[in-house]
């Protein structure tokens, strides 16, 4: 892709969904200014340990997971691994979801995508996995309408891939109703929460013989890598309960309990819950991917964290032709050293730049109006009584271990730096415009003096 040099194409640019593929030349390394190297340590985990490690690797929504986890696949794969990547709300409700979903999501995968890539498994296991997942989880009459499934798609030449085995299609089907029904869905779960030790026991007979089979081609063995996790929808279960701690705290053992590495995303704001002791003592190997770090501690601007902002932008476009000086370090410091609302920032400032000027058209007062979007979005979805805890982590740089922060840090307007130290926090750059952000400091402030 060469560097945008009109509206139109800084507009496709700058698209804040896309994650970057390996080699793509867009691809800025900002580790120095995360200040950790996260797909390092994951590799590292990955190839040194002599037994499967479970690993997680988190950081607020946007913050350039996906990007960071296609470059260790590609690393992996350099190294002699296979790598299974799948993002989850492919296959998943991230509204919905229970471990089995997951666990059966997963089986699909090694089995469907082992086949596409010339990997055979044993057709003895196949038959052995079919007839007991039929038997569990479909009726006769279930099971007669799947063959006859089958049948027509293939007369209508919509059939499987060539040699793909049917438990590959039975699981794919069973996945798509439950992400999609509502009636099945809770039939199909009820069916196999009691049978989910046979369930992770078959999908490691899969892994096992996955992997003799890797090792047979002078492979290293097969990695699993579950992106999209950390879309899982928050809510409250009672009892102290959420849909977070339910798939990563109640169920951690059994996503650990797979034959094969494996890097699952997780919700940056589980890590800071009153659970995080337990989420931790589960996957010991946890990985978090800060913000870029656009200021310091002390609330000085950071000219390294800005430079490799710019340097961001710079990448997809080109910044002397479209762009002022001011406006581009507007939109990096509005950011607060999120990519993906950088990209957010600049988008809106493509569309409000006037077409007619062919010069620099990105002004500060355009990039001024593309943040007044920005703030008018985080405006709707703060609750009032989350202002008093933003200014107090304004003033203390650290959020607490409880529900509201919790939140905060999932909703982004809590972001999490690191540079040369431990972890500290700030609240987003766009929050400290809201004027009820501004009369909560205030107070806070006041109540600071008056105790001194």
């Amino acid at each position: 892709m060469t560097v945008a040099t009109t509206l139109k194409d800084a507009y496709n640019a700058a698209d804040p969904i896309r994650p970057l593929l390996p080699n793509d030349p867009r691809y800025v390394n900002l580790t120095l200014a995360r200040g950790k190297d996260v797909v390092e340590s994951l590799f590292t985990g990955i190839t040194w340990s002599e037994r499967f490690l479970s690993q997680l690797i988190t950081g607020h929504r946007g913050s350039g997971k996906s990007t960071e986890l296609l470059r260790l696949r590609a690393n992996l794969e350099e190294a002699g691994y296979v790598v299974l990547y799948f993002e989850a709300d492919d296959d998943l409700d991230l509204n919905d979801l229970e471990y089995t979903d997951l666990l059966l999501a997963i089986a699909r995968h090694v089995v469907s995508d082992l086949h596409l890539q010339g990997i055979s498994l044993r057709p003895k296991l196949l038959e052995d996995i079919e007839a007991w997942f039929s038997e569990t989880v479909y009726t006769s009459e279930q099971r007669r309408e799947v063959e006859r499934e089958l049948d027509s798609e293939a007369r209508l030449g919509l059939g499987l891939p060539e040699g793909l085995p049917l438990v590959a299609y039975l699981m794919a089907r069973v996945t798509s109703q439950i992400k999609n029904g509502r009636a099945i869905k809770s039939e199909i779960r009820r069916k196999l929460d009691p049978q989910v030790s046979q369930l992770i026991g078959n999908l490691n007979l899969l892994l096992k013989d996955a992997n003799v089979k890797l090792r047979q081609q002078g492979k290293q063995g097969l990695v699993l890598l579950v992106d999209n996790l950390d879309r899982l929808i928050y809510r409250d279960l009672g009892s102290r309960r959420t849909t977070h701690t339910a798939l990563y705290v109640e169920h951690g053992e059994q996503l650990c309990d797979l034959d094969c590495h494996t890097v699952y995303t997780v919700p940056i704001s589980l890590m800071y819950s009153d659970c995080a002791t337990v989420v931790r003592s589960i996957f010991p190997r946890h990985h978090v991917l800060p913000m870029i770090k656009w200021h310091n501690r002390d609330n000085m601007l950071s000219a390294e964290g800005i430079g490799y902002l710019r340097e961001l932008l710079r990448a997809r476009i080109n910044l002397d032709i479209l762009c002022t000086p001011e406006a581009v370090d507007y939109l990096c410091q509005a950011s607060g050293g999120h990519p993906r609302d950088l990209m957010i920032l600049t988008r809106q400032a493509c569309e409000y730049a006037p077409r007619d000027v062919l010069r620099q058209p990105i002004t500060l007062a355009v990039a001024q109006r593309a943040e007044a979007d920005l703030i008018a979005d985080y405006s709707r979805m703060i609750p009032e009584e989350h202002y008093p805890l933003l200014a107090q982590v304004y003033l203390s740089k650290e959020v607490r271990s409880d529900e509201a922060h919790e939140l905060m840090l999932y909703n982004l307007t809590v972001l999490e730096y690191i540079n040369g130290m431990p972890p500290w926090h700030d609240v987003h750059p766009i929050v400290l415009k809201l004027p009820k952000f501004q009369v909560a400091l205030a107070a806070k402030r006041e109540k600071l003096l008056a105790k001194h």
